[in-house]
């Protein structure tokens, strides 16, 4: 019995396909992110400030990470003004706030890594 070079090609195509896919796919791992806010007290007139810590599973600090974030007030429609994030050092990261209206918000944090799933924390927040 002899195979058909219409099947050697089909198989050649496949073949090329598969090991194409597998060079493309990269999978994403999981990441952490710790979020910590040292002021007990927020006030209008002060930005509020965010200390993030984003690591592997394993502890490794992940640098390079785009950190975006987020802050409105949940019981109207407002935004809060304006925003600064810095990398500091060793997957540490600072984010500066500032919340002009005293009431309630809601800050989200995102970021994203590459060859990290993208993380998002949300919190509530009461300003004076």
């Amino acid at each position: 019995m002899r195979v058909r070079p219409f099947f050697w090609l089909l198989l050649l195509c496949v073949s090329a396909g598969v090991l194409l896919f597998s060079l493309q796919y990269r999978p994403s791992a999981p990441a952490i992110l710790r979020v910590q806010m040292n002021q007990q007290a927020l006030f209008a007139d002060r930005p509020v400030v965010l200390n993030l810590h984003l690591t592997d599973p394993q502890g490794i600090p992940i640098n390079e990470a785009h950190v975006i974030p987020n802050a409105r007030m949940t019981n109207m429609d407002m935004l809060a003004d304006n925003s600064q994030t810095h990398q500091l050092a060793d997957g540490h990261y600072q984010v500066r706030i500032s919340l002009s209206m005293a009431g309630p918000w809601q800050i989200t944090i995102s970021t994203d890594a590459a060859g990290f799933s993208p993380q998002r924390q949300t919190f509530y927040v009461q300003v004076q």
